[in-house]
């Protein structure tokens, strides 16, 4: 089963100081197609949660934990 381990959550949470979703994507897009790092496959599964929570007003969450856990949830309700 697919998940986005805390190790690339917390790197994410990092390159993402402005805490809002559309700055998520951005991140995530700068991420994709390095060769170390987050995987694509897990980026594409990411762009479009991310961008479905900057539309619906999704509250960024607070802290890495909770992005870990929001993120994951998505991630599962795919499967």
């Amino acid at each position: 089963m697919a998940h986005i381990p805390m190790d690339d959550v917390n790197t994410l949470w990092r390159d993402t100081p402005q805490r809002d979703w559309s700055a998520f994507h951005r991140t995530l897009q700068q991420h994709k197609g390095k060769v170390n790092g987050i995987s694509d496959a897990l980026i594409d599964l990411l762009l479009p949660i991310a961008q479905r929570f900057a539309q619906s007003g999704q509250p960024y969450p607070n802290s890495p934990e909770a992005m870990y856990e929001l993120l994951n949830q998505q991630i599962r309700a795919l499967r």
